[in-house]
């Protein structure tokens, strides 16, 4: 029995240990099964894992491993937007695959901004932006930056900016890619409740396997 990994290399040849990375551990061999785990498991290590067995009858079987990567809790910055309101940015990053990055205002209102994904140098995770633009505003609203991402488990990161402590310009009005040409009006936030920020998940996880400690076990034939 015969593991190779995604780049080819065999990591264990029935009980010897060929590949030199000792976060790879034997769990079980025996004449039909050789079992190992992999800790400390890195986006770099996601691909598909062969499994040759040299019997009388020669199998190949194949399992693909796919590591997730939690994007990270997501930082707000505002700025002046040429004399015509605000502008809102919110960063995210070290991802895999990519977020979805959204905008809610506390009167219920979400809308989708202007969103950017750059690809980091380690060509594995991502790092995400996205623009909102205010046209006008009064310091009883406030503005969440939403992420998903599978790695969160159903939960969600949010960061929010009131605007109690910028200049206000009046009832809110927002431009967005997604909204018609015209400024979209905001009602009063006063008539309605804010939106509760969900708590924060950030740890990374794997569908198949324990994000630390994945064990890759022989197929059954």
């Amino acid at each position: 029995l015969q593991w190779l990994n995604p780049r080819g290399f065999t990591i264990f040849f029935n009980a010897e240990q060929v590949l030199k990375d000792q976060r790879y551990k034997l769990l079980r061999h025996s004449k039909d099964e050789l079992s190992i785990q992999l800790s400390n498991v890195t986006v770099q290590d996601a691909g598909i894992y062969s499994c040759l067995s040299y019997s009388s009858n020669f199998q190949n079987k194949t399992q693909n491993v796919e590591i997730l990567a939690a994007p990270s809790q997501p930082v707000l910055e505002v700025s002046q937007d040429s004399g015509r309101g605000i502008k809102l940015s919110c960063h995210t990053q070290g991802c895999k695959p990519l977020p979805q990055i959204s905008w809610l205002l506390d009167n219920g209102m979400e809308l989708q901004g202007d969103t950017r994904h750059q690809l980091g140098a380690d060509g594995w995770k991502w790092s995400t932006s996205s623009t909102l633009r205010i046209l006008s505003y009064s310091p009883k609203v406030t503005a969440s930056c939403i992420i998903l991402h599978p790695a969160l488990g159903g939960e969600r990161l949010v960061a929010s900016l009131p605007f109690q402590d910028l200049p206000s310009t009046g009832d809110p009005r927002v431009s967005s890619p997604s909204a018609s040409p015209k400024d979209a009006e905001v009602p009063s936030p006063s008539e309605n409740p804010i939106v509760p920020s969900s708590p924060e998940k950030s740890a990374a996880t794997s569908p198949s396997a324990s994000p630390r400690n994945p064990e890759i076990s022989k197929p059954p034939s």
